[in-house]
């Protein structure tokens, strides 16, 4: 990919700048009959801006068009290398107080990950660094008494640091302390005045930008809503499932399929119950901010308490009584058990939701 985009920019360099032909055609790797093509790495490629050419051929008449383009370009690399360090500055500067506050004292672990993401971020501020040292070092040879040179300085080591005083210092006093130049740089001022034209379409760029950040925040707000509702759909056709799974085995002891049966309800009641949690806790939520879902007639939130106003939820418990009647008979009795041995369902579930949510996944399948 970065060669491909490397070779685009040579056939556009060579319009533009035809002196870099002969420097782009001698950089190029060798052909060695015996040992075969050289190996060139790609990051390692010269670009030859203008920059880097000799000094004769910077002087040209029809290379000035070009260079002040590149000053250009690298003035902005420069501004937004140091905008980099200085975010990167103040990321640390956080870490190191949290660090003192909350992690010292808690053992190799949390130490040993504070100091890997201390090194991780240095090594970005190190990156930024060079890119500003790059963009200086070019603006020194296309422009080496520019006016730039007020606000852009030579950066050295002990210039990134910062914000404030550093925690490890204890030697300077904060009535002497003295902030680096990278935190008192002026931001760069256009010289040219913005027509009523360019007003107009820095507008339009604006409010585009803001419609798309207010169509994406009611996108969220509707999707957050749809995700509550299929979170109360997949607990109600779980219980559904269940009280399928109830009846669903035909043959066996009677014991065992009475306990399958009570199993099968309670998990069904555990998945309505999460559910008319899950709306006890939603419901008040929206109608604050006056939002009505459509499930909301379906659960009733009384004084702290959430009824279920399903009427599906009666008719599958009562159409679920009623197979089992049918299987028993009218004296409850089967294959040869009496009713002190019948299982209760409804003292089996009336328990559920008194259980703490730890007990909820005791169940689980």
């Amino acid at each position: 990919m970065l060669q491909h985009q490397i070779h685009n920019w040579r056939q556009a360099q060579l319009i533009y700048t035809p002196h870099a032909a002969t420097l782009i055609a001698a950089a190029s790797p060798s052909t060695n009959d015996n040992d075969g093509p050289s190996v060139e790495i790609i990051e390692n490629s010269p670009l030859f801006l203008p920059s880097s050419l000799p000094a004769d051929v910077r002087a040209a008449s029809d290379m000035e068009r070009v260079c002040c383009a590149e000053k250009r370009l690298r003035i902005a690399q420069a501004d937004d290398a140091l905008v980099e360090i200085r975010r990167q500055r103040r990321i640390i500067q956080g870490l190191w107080q949290f660090k003192r506050i909350n992690v010292s004292g808690t053992g190799n672990r949390p130490n040993t990950r504070m100091l890997t993401l201390y090194n991780r971020i240095n090594h970005k501020i190190e990156r930024a660094a060079q890119k500003y040292r790059t963009a200086w070092l070019a603006l020194m040879v296309l422009d080496p008494d520019g006016a730039w040179k007020d606000r852009l300085k030579e950066l050295r080591r002990e210039d990134i640091r910062g914000p404030g005083r550093d925690l490890a210092d204890t030697k300077t006093t904060n009535g002497r302390f003295e902030p680096s130049w990278i935190w008192l740089m002026p931001r760069a001022q256009s010289s040219v005045e913005q027509t009523e034209d360019e007003f107009n379409e820095s507008m339009r760029v604006e409010w585009a930008k803001t419609r798309a950040r207010s169509m994406r925040w009611q996108e969220e707000f509707e999707i957050l809503q749809e995700e509550m509702r299929r979170v109360l759909a997949f607990f109600e056709w779980k219980a559904l499932w269940w009280e399928s799974q109830a009846t669903g085995r035909k043959e066996g002891d009677s014991a065992v399929l009475h306990g399958v049966s009570a199993y099968a309800l309670k998990q069904s009641h555990i998945a309505r119950c999460m559910a008319r949690r899950c709306a006890i806790t939603w419901l008040p939520q929206l109608k604050e901010h006056g939002i009505v879902p459509k499930w909301a007639d379906d659960y009733r939130v009384g004084n702290g308490d959430l009824d279920a106003g399903k009427a599906s939820n009666a008719n599958s418990s009562s159409a679920g009584a009623s197979s089992h009647e049918e299987e028993t008979g009218e004296d409850g009795v089967e294959d040869g058990v009496d009713d002190d041995d019948e299982i209760d369902v409804e003292e089996a579930t009336s328990d559920v939701d008194n259980d703490s949510d730890d007990d909820y996944f005791e169940f689980d399948d």
